[in-house]
């Protein structure tokens, strides 16, 4: 059985590629960095570090092989060969690689099945029509499947320089169940270690989306209002926590209102969300969780899509509010970022409505604005939050 990974990244070595190797697959990656591709052809492997607040095991991937994507004839090749392929490009980047898987699926008479392990609840159909769009004429657009990835792994980091002569090391948490939608694969299910097979997979998309995504984020821009640097120290903040429990139940009473109780989930199952943001051994920089805020502020993303979804089903989502707001004022560079700029030259309505589709006069808007003009403060120079529920800040 052989597999190619096309992205040789956190999620691509840290989760896919582990799995895939433990399930018996060759597992050739394809990646832009030829540091990269010449570490894994020299060694032939290389370590991932799961850990959880209990414990910690370092699982070798071995006998791996790796393709420049440059090389453009050895990787169609591969993807000719291969009855998995993963992709773990990030999802701005899959256009750039859907020729190429194109040109490889071209080239089978049976089917393969794509999977796009991608932060995105509709990365499989998205994918599949920009290959489709690139397959030649007479092709059968419907041999192969194509499938996004519910991932639940989080890989935070990759250890080691790729220019020298040791292996390299991803670490991440212990989670291996990741979610597929069955019905979009085709010919023999691959049986791949920790996949689940689902027939309602928007509904667990946005299940992690409004839950564990909206919890992360949340520990993340207020984290980063009150000045901590990791997600395992926002968390341990009393005021942090409580929030970021708060923005999680508001996601689940409007996931369960649509879905059913099933989907919306327990009280137990955020404290469980909230134990993986507590290892500290992941070591989970907030620059990276909050980074993109743009995109992480769309109308269907895990912050304003899921207090959406919340005032269908009759809840106010104050604390998604000001969260959202706290994500406005985020600027990794630390001084005041384009959002919160708009808002100081009174553009308020104009950004919130470009930036998250939402109408600053009324219910969830007007609520987000009230929050980003008590937030703002935050942002300036010498300014730090001291509390959250009493909008307390020092000079610092």
């Amino acid at each position: 059985m052989k597999a190619v990974v096309i992205g040789a990244g956190r999620i691509g070595c840290g989760l896919a590629g582990e799995l895939l190797r433990a399930s018996g697959y060759e597992v050739t990656f394809v990646t832009r960095d030829p540091r990269v591709v010449e570490n894994l052809n020299r060694n032939g492997r290389y370590h991932v570090l799961l850990t959880s607040s209990r414990q910690s095991r370092k699982v070798t991937v071995d006998q791996v092989k790796a393709l420049a994507i440059a090389d453009e004839a050895a990787v169609v090749e591969a993807l000719a060969q291969a009855e998995v392929i993963v992709t773990s490009v990030c999802s701005q980047n899959m256009g750039a690689i859907a020729p190429l898987i194109a040109r490889g699926l071209a080239l089978r008479t049976s089917p393969s099945n794509v999977l796009a392990f991608e932060n995105m609840p509709s990365a499989g159909g998205c994918l599949r029509r920009l290959v489709v769009s690139y397959l030649p004429e007479g092709s059968d657009p419907d041999l192969h499947g194509f499938s996004g990835v519910v991932i639940s792994r989080a890989v935070t980091r990759r250890l080691g320089d790729p220019a020298a002569e040791q292996p390299l090391t991803f670490i991440g948490d212990t989670i291996e169940d990741f979610v597929v939608e069955r019905s979009a694969l085709r010919g023999a299910i691959p049986a791949i270690k920790g996949m689940k097979l689902v027939d309602n997979y928007q509904a667990w998309a946005l299940r992690k989306l409004y839950t564990f995504s909206a919890g992360h984020a949340t520990a993340a821009y207020l984290g980063w209002l009150k000045g901590y640097h990791y997600i395992h120290t926002a968390i341990r903040d009393k005021e942090i926590r409580e929030a970021v429990l708060t923005a999680m139940r508001e996601g689940q009473r409007g996931l369960a209102a649509k879905f059913g109780e099933e989907f919306g989930g327990s009280p137990a199952e955020l404290n469980a969300i909230v134990a993986r943001f507590e290892n500290a051994a992941i070591n989970d920089p907030i620059v990276r969780v909050a980074r993109d805020p743009e995109r992480k502020l769309g109308s269907e993303e895990r912050l304003v899509g899921a207090a959406l979804l919340a005032e269908e089903a009759g809840v106010i989502p104050e604390q998604l509010a000001v969260v959202t707001a706290a994500a406005l004022c985020f600027s990794s560079s630390g001084q005041a970022g384009q959002c919160t700029a708009c808002y100081e030259n009174s553009r308020a309505a104009e950004t919130l409505n470009r930036i998250c589709g939402l109408n600053a006069a009324h219910g969830f808007g007007r609520t987000v604005v009230k929050s980003w003009a008590q937030l703002a403060p935050s942002i300036l120079p010498g300014n730090l939050l001291l509390s959250l529920n009493q909008r307390m800040w020092a000079r610092v």
